[in-house]
């Protein structure tokens, strides 16, 4: 890592939310690299917090050329170079970094406490008010404009103490603000959870440097809620206790399984963990521990399904009295296609069971058969909702079929925060919810889909459970079909390769 010195003459670019600055600096050592403009000054980029021209900071990072702006140099950690003359104290003061202090009041304030003056004002602020000619109010501004810009940089200078970039210390300063260093310092493991961006790895790496012990039990707390994280992305929304003590105890690189037993059974006290009898996928009883999130989601989707099965259709009455042979010939016949048995059976199901899925490999006819529900459907002026879990597939879903699809986020109002904007008490409003491509739905995306479904509403899902696995936790699409809650019908019979 390089180090770069010198002073900020302008702030070209500065980002309130991150800390992203792009600033001018005249170095104290003459650059060899190209990087000087003509009056002297390099650009700097990177993560920080606010500075002011006038300012003498050090920089520690790399040179990089842009492609198109040339050599920069990219900041990974910012130290502020405090000013060792009266001259330079009063440029510092009257740069702007404390808002109320211009070159008049900065004068004033140095040639009463001269090169002590940074000292006094971080240990004993309220001196400013001895300050000849200086009013009370204005006094009071300072101080409190003092306090608050000096908290951040205390923060900043004790995080990259510990290894930390600028960049992920303003986005920890941002989550706890004047409290970052107590939180720190109380737990770093807490970082994991709480600050996006900051996993167990890089908490542990901080931890470390701290001091905190190999076996301290917050390590191994974290540790757990770690190696359940990992588990869950490979499909698993529970672990058996043993494997989860095993695996813990491996990634932590602790021999002793009694510490990491007894800190599991602190978590489940505390339900941070959900330890219940499961079973396997042979019937086997075990002994399962879940994260909270998978365990609520698994049971919460297991109600909302039964719900929408027992619940009476709103479609009911449309094809109380549709004979089903007929009507499927003249629908097929309209729109100039062939279905198999299993074709007119799906279409079936999808319009009179509450929940339906298709599922079969490609070119099984999945797309034409989801477009004849579709055609029915529009036929009665039924409501329909079209959804697939990523972009690119409800991009082909709308293709394939001619409506309106969305992705699932979408169409459920995703919001920043993380949650949805439609739920159960604002549910869509659809006949029939219709998901494409629903073998890649982890669970917790689910749940809150059936969420949003109103219990009279009918579900159906589209997918080939020997393809596309979940992108997070969870086999939804093979659960629902174990569950002897849907009609499922299975296209086996191949046309072409390119239908689906």
């Amino acid at each position: 890592m390089e180090t770069l010195i010198g002073a900020i003459e302008r702030i070209t670019f500065y980002n309130d939310e991150n800390g992203y600055t792009v600033l001018k600096m005249t170095p104290e050592a003459k650059v060899s690299n190209g990087a000087e403009a003509r009056d002297g000054t390099v650009t700097v980029v990177g993560s920080m917090p606010e500075l002011a021209p006038g300012e003498s900071v050090q920089f520690d990072g790399a040179w990089f050329n842009d492609p198109r702006w040339g050599m920069q140099f990219r900041a990974e950690q910012v130290h502020p170079v405090p000013p060792s003359t009266t001259a330079g104290l009063i440029n510092y003061l009257s740069s702007g970094i404390v808002p109320g202090i211009g070159p008049v009041t900065a004068e004033r304030i140095v040639k009463h406490f001269g090169l002590k003056t940074l000292l006094i004002l971080d240990t004993a602020p309220q001196r400013i008010e001895e300050v000849p000619g200086l009013k009370t109010s204005l006094a009071k501004a300072l101080i409190k404009a003092w306090s608050e810009n000096q908290s951040v940089r205390r923060t900043m200078i004790f995080l990259q103490g510990y290894g930390i970039s600028s960049r992920m210390s303003v986005r920890i300063h941002n989550e706890y603000g004047d409290e970052t260093v107590k939180k720190v310092q109380d737990n770093p493991y807490n970082l994991a959870d709480e600050v996006f961006g900051i996993g167990f790895i890089k908490a542990d790496v901080i931890a470390q440097k701290m001091g905190v012990e190999f076996d301290a039990p917050n390590r191994i707390r974290a540790g757990l809620l770690f190696a359940l994280n990992k588990l869950a992305q490979d499909g698993n929304t529970f672990v058996p206790r043993q494997v989860l003590i095993n695996t813990t105890s491996e990634l932590l690189k602790v021999d002793n399984s009694k510490l990491v037993t007894e800190a599991m059974e602190v978590q489940i006290k505390a339900e941070e963990l959900i330890s219940t009898i499961a079973f396997d996928e042979h019937g086997n009883e075990l002994h399962a521990v879940y994260l909270p999130v998978y365990y609520y989601s698994e049971i919460g989707s297991a109600e909302r399904l039964k719900d929408i099965a027992k619940s009476p259709s709103l479609m009911a009455s449309v094809w109380k009295k549709t004979k089903w042979p007929e009507f499927l010939r003249e629908l097929a016949k309209k729109n100039n296609v062939s279905l198999t048995e299993q074709q007119q059976g799906a279409v079936k199901a999808a319009l009179t069971s509450k929940i339906s899925v298709l599922t079969g490999g490609p070119g099984t006819g999945k797309t034409t058969t989801l477009q004849m529900v579709i055609n029915a459907l529009l036929a009665e002026k039924r409501t329909f909702r079209l959804a697939s879990p990523t972009g690119r597939a409800a991009k082909r879903l709308g293709e394939a079929t001619g409506q309106v699809a969305s992705t699932i986020h979408r169409m459920l109002g995703f919001m920043p925060d993380g949650g949805f904007s439609l739920d159960e008490d604002d549910p869509l409003e659809a006949d029939i919810v219709i998901v494409d491509e629903s073998s890649m739905i982890d669970l917790i995306l689910f749940y809150n889909l059936l969420k949003a479904i109103r219990p009279h509403s009918h579900l159906m899902l589209v997918g080939d459970i020997d393809q596309l696995p979940s992108v997070g936790a969870g086999n939804v699409l093979r659960d629902v079909i174990d569950s002897g809650l849907a009609h499922v019908t299975r296209l086996d019979t191949i046309f072409r390769q390119s239908e689906d």
